[in-house]
C-alpha cells in the first residue's frame, strides 16, 4: 500500500484590500482570483485552489466533494467598516450557476463589534416594486425604502440570496458565505456611476426579494452565553453551512471513524492550540501543534479525524463552520408511487414482493431489504 503523505490543519495567509469605506480582510476564500494561500507546513504557499486540485475530497470529505468538485465552497472574511458600503444583492445558486457558472451568495454575517452609528440596513421597510427600487437606486435614495437594523455585538444576519444590503459606520464584522464574488451593486455613496448601476440592476431585477422584510427571514439575534463551556452554540443552519459559537475553557477531543468533512475554526477572540496526534516512523507518539490566533482561518481536512483544541487565553472564542446537510432527491420519482401499477401483470412481482414483506415482518426487519428503500446520504 502507498505510504501518502498526511494532509494537517491549515491555516491561511489574510488577504487585505482597502475600500473607501472600510478595510476587508480574506481569511480564506477559493474564487480564482483573490485565493488564500497556505501560511505554513509542507504545504506552505500552495493556494486553496491548488490543493483542492491535488488532494480532491482528502480536503472536504466525500459528501462535499461530490456536490461542489474541486471548489471549496465556503469563504470567510472580516470587515472592518468606518464609511458606507454599497448597497448589494446576490444571486441564488440557480442564477448564479446558469448565467455566471458560480455559486450563489447566501451568506451569514456576525457583528463583532458595533458603534452608535452603525447601521445595517437589510431588506425594504415595505413592499417595493421594481420601478420604484430602480428609481430610487438612480437617484440614491434606496436606503429611504430599506429595513433599519440597529446592530450590537453577537448579532447574527442570516442574508438569504435575493435580499438587498448594505452596513454603514463603525462595525466590525465576520463574513462566512458561499465561496462566490457576485456582488451587484445598486448604489454607492463613493461613486455616482449611473451606467454601471444601471446594469447591475438590470441583472438583478429578476431574482431580488421585494417583499418587505420580517425578522423571520434573516436575523438570528444569539449573543455567546457566558456559560457555555466548549459547547457549540449554534448561530445558523443551512444547506450551504452550518455555523456555531466556541466559547473554549477547556480543551476539547474531536474524533470520528471516518472521514465525515471538512471543519474550519476562525479566531474570534484569546488563542488556540490544534493538536493532532502523530506516530513516528520508529513507533514514538506524540503530538503536532498549530496555533490558531485571532483573526485566522484553519481548515482541518477531513482526513484529520482525531484531534485536541486546547485554549491557551483565558478568553478563547472561535466560530466553527462545517458543511451543511443537503438532502437530494430524484425530482423524477415520488416516495410516495407504489411500486405496482393496478390491473397490470407482472408475472408475480407483487407475490415476491408480499412474500418478502411477510417473511421480514416475521423475522423483525421492517422491510424487504435491498430493493425499494435504499437510502442516499
Amino acid at each position: 500500500m502507498e505510504n501518502r503523505k498526511k494532509l494537517y490543519p491549515l491555516k491561511f495567509r489574510p488577504i487585505c484590500l482597502d475600500h473607501p469605506w472600510g478595510e476587508e480582510k480574506i481569511a480564506l476564500a477559493d474564487l480564482g482570483v483573490e485565493d488564500s494561500v497556505v501560511a505554513e507546513g509542507w504545504l506552505e504557499e500552495n493556494s486553496i485552489g491548488e490543493i483542492m486540485e491535488t488532494y480532491l475530497e482528502r480536503v472536504t470529505g466525500e459528501s462535499v466533494y461530490g456536490y461542489y468538485g474541486r471548489q471549496f465552497p465556503v469563504a470567510v472574511k472580516f470587515l472592518d467598516i468606518k464609511g458606507s458600503m454599497p448597497v448589494h444583492v446576490h444571486p441564488d445558486d440557480e442564477t448564479a450557476g446558469q448565467r455566471y457558472d458560480s455559486l450563489g451568495g447566501k451568506e451569514m454575517w456576525y457583528v463583532a463589534e458595533a458603534g452608535d452609528d452603525a447601521v445595517i440596513y437589510l431588506g425594504f421597510n415595505h413592499d417595493v416594486s421594481a420601478r420604484e427600487l430602480y428609481d430610487s437606486c438612480m437617484d440614491g435614495t434606496v436606503k429611504s425604502i430599506m429595513n433599519v437594523i440597529r446592530p450590537k455585538k453577537g448579532d447574527v444576519l442570516e442574508i438569504r440570496p435575493g435580499m438587498v444590503h448594505s452596513a454603514e459606520g463603525h462595525l466590525k464584522i465576520l463574513a462566512v458565505k458561499e465561496a462566490s464574488e457576485l456582488p451587484f451593486r445598486l448604489h454607492d455613496s463613493y461613486e455616482n456611476d449611473r451606467e454601471s448601476v444601471g446594469e447591475h440592476l438590470a441583472e438583478a431585477m429578476d431574482f431580488i426579494i421585494y417583499d418587505a422584510y420580517s425578522e423571520n427571514q434573516a436575523v438570528v439575534r444569539r449573543a455567546m452565553n457566558a456559560e457555555d463551556t466548549g459547547i457549540a452554540v449554534k448561530l445558523m443552519e443551512s444547506p450551504e453551512f452550518d455555523a456555531s459559537l466556541m466559547n473554549l475553557k477547556e480543551a476539547v477531543h474531536s474524533v470520528s471513524e471516518h472521514e465525515t468533512g471538512y471543519i474550519l475554526y476562525i479566531g474570534m477572540e484569546g488563542e488556540a492550540s490544534v493538536q493532532v496526534p502523530v506516530t513516528a516512523p520508529d513507533g514514538k507518539k506524540g503530538m503536532e501543534e498549530y496555533r490558531l490566533r485571532k483573526g485566522d482561518a484553519m481548515l482541518i481536512p477531513a482526513e484529520v479525524t482525531d484531534f485536541f483544541i486546547v485554549p491557551t487565553d483565558r478568553d478563547t472564542v472561535l466560530m466553527e463552520v462545517i458543511a451543511g446537510k443537503r438532502d437530494e432527491t430524484d425530482g423524477y420519482i415520488n416516495p410516495d408511487t407504489e411500486p405496482f401499477l393496478e390491473g397490470e401483470d407482472y408475472e408475480g412481482l407483487e407475490d415476491e414482493e408480499t412474500e418478502e414483506k411477510d417473511q421480514a415482518e416475521a423475522a423483525g426487519i421492517d422491510g424487504p431489504q435491498g430493493r425499494h428503500n435504499m437510502k442516499w446520504s
